[in-house]
């Protein structure tokens, strides 16, 4: 069997919020991705089994991209650190996955590590891709697809409400007593179905909405809420498991 291998250069900042968004900001501890000729990809739940990741990054996300053969790698999300830390002066990254040994190259620094060999759960399912979005095979009906403005969508609480419908509501209640609402701006909406709301983990909903710049989708089901993105150079699509109502 031939080796495969991944090389790409692109440039700091580029590479940081790739990592970023692979690691869910470092939630993932280990960034598990497959790749080919043409693209980069991942399909990853976290350890809880309560966010999970779907992306691909394109050929044109890179300045340079070579992928030989069809292959995957595991990489630690501290790589993140690294970059951060140590490649200061350096305006594009090397970076090379090849024979279990992972190298950064930067213009006067090297980093050299080895590819982790972890067991890691996996996540099932078919991916499809549609007009806004990665969509993982969820078994779940969907209550709502709504284009929206990310900047509108971080709020700091422990949870966090989403009411849906013809309307969205955000509702958050506060440490100094009382509800606090917001009714983000609706840039598209589409397959609505009726009207309900979903809870969600507050520090995991604004961990993940503040990797976003720009319009994306929230996409409502009865079961997990998704929210994605689709740009030339990548797609990314995050599932979060909705928290279960105390009685």
């Amino acid at each position: 069997m031939s080796e495969t291998s991944l090389r790409f250069v692109t440039s700091k900042p580029k590479l940081r919020r790739m990592l970023e968004m692979a690691s869910i900001d470092q939630e993932l501890d280990t960034i598990w991705w497959r790749y080919d000729a043409n693209a980069i990809f991942q399909k990853q739940i976290d350890q809880s089994m309560t966010i999970a990741v779907v992306a691909r990054f394109n050929k044109s996300f890179f300045t340079e991209y070579q992928g030989v053969g069809e292959g995957e790698l595991k990489i630690p999300s501290t790589i993140y650190d690294v970059v951060k830390k140590f490649f200061k002066e350096t305006e594009s990254v090397d970076f090379t996955a090849k024979g279990g040994k992972l190298t950064l190259k930067g213009r006067d620094e090297v980093y050299e590590g080895d590819l982790l060999q972890v067991e890691l759960p996996t996540f099932e399912g078919e991916v499809k891709e549609t007009d806004y979005a990665l969509m993982p095979e969820l078994n779940a009906g969907i209550k709502g697809v709504y284009g929206i403005d990310s900047e509108e969508w971080s709020v700091k609480a422990d949870e966090i409400r989403i009411h849906y419908g013809d309307k969205l509501r955000i509702s958050v209640s506060l440490e100094e007593g009382g509800t606090y609402s917001r009714y983000p701006k609706i840039l598209t909406k589409a397959d609505v179905q009726g009207e309900g709301s979903v809870l969600l983990d507050g520090k995991v909903f604004k961990t993940i909405i503040d990797l976003f710049s720009g319009p994306l989708y929230l996409i409502v089901t009865d079961g997990p809420v998704v929210l994605a993105q689709k740009t030339p150079e990548y797609a990314i699509t995050y599932v979060i498991a909705p928290k279960v109502e105390s009685e």
